[in-house]
């Protein structure tokens, strides 16, 4: 006669369990996000351990290629998508919480292609260039009205789009810079010979990104814990962890 309220009691708990709980997509976007023997590691991964630590909020994260990742995280409520570049294009698409880095968009080259220059938006048509498929760069070169036809997508990871680069098939990527100089050493490029060539655009900066049908009670535990990582400046010491010591505050009001 136990069994009943027993399975009521789990049933309960398991309620509960399931109303604390986030859905997290993100992709292997390196030193933000990626995983390793089966750990979700990187700068972003760190402040959801701490956010969970702080907040009791639990997440069920998930790496898959962006464009798979974003499509989850439009078809579940509760869920965030990260690591995420804040546009003007992704502006009513998301609820925000950030940023964590500036994360600007750059064209990336090799210091020793001297024959690369670049003025303008108009001159970097010049030259071949590769960028992920579903990457803000490639959406926010279209919305500035650049020929998109020398802009090679069929990357399906920024890795791939590096080692292009070093190989010279491409003469240019385009992203942000952090992340290029972490896959160039993990495929045992030297680093030090990529540089930005032009900046596309200064960006909102790097954000988790939640569905705008998201519980409004987790939403604003998740944000209450960010803001105070940021306030205390534990976000700087997870950060520098990650970029270095030459880092440019967080501590800065919300955009």
């Amino acid at each position: 006669m136990r069994v009943l309220p027993l399975l009521m009691l789990f049933g309960c708990a398991s309620s509960l369990i399931s109303a604390e709980t986030l859905k997290a997509y993100t992709e292997e976007f390196a030193p933000f996000n990626y995983t390793q023997q089966g750990q979700y590691l990187g700068l972003a991964n760190q402040i959801l351990d701490r956010i969970s630590q702080s907040s009791g909020l639990q997440f069920e994260r998930e790496s898959l290629p962006w464009l798979r990742a974003s499509n989850e995280n439009q078809a579940h409520p509760n869920s965030l998508l990260y690591t995420t570049v804040r546009t003007p294009q992704r502006e009513k698409q998301y609820l925000w919480v950030g940023p964590y880095d500036d994360c600007d968009v750059v064209f990336i080259k090799l210091k020793n292609r001297s024959d690369i220059q670049i003025n303008s938006l108009k001159d970097a048509e010049k030259y071949t260039a590769g960028a992920a498929r579903g990457a803000a760069a490639s959406q926010i070169l279209a919305s500035m009205g650049y020929n998109m036809a020398r802009l090679d997508t069929r990357s399906p990871e920024e890795a791939r789009t590096v080692r292009m680069l070093y190989a010279k098939r491409f003469d240019l990527s385009a992203g942000m810079l952090i992340p290029h100089v972490y896959s160039a050493k993990q495929q045992r490029y030297d680093a030090s010979q990529l540089t930005a060539a032009y900046t596309i655009t200064k960006t909102g900066g790097c954000f988790f990104a939640f569905n705008p049908q998201v519980n409004p009670n987790l939403y604003q535990r998740f944000n209450t814990a960010f803001e105070q990582l940021r306030s205390s400046g534990e976000l700087d010491k997870i950060r520098r962890q990650y970029l270095g010591n030459d880092i440019k505050s967080s501590n800065k009001a919300k955009p």
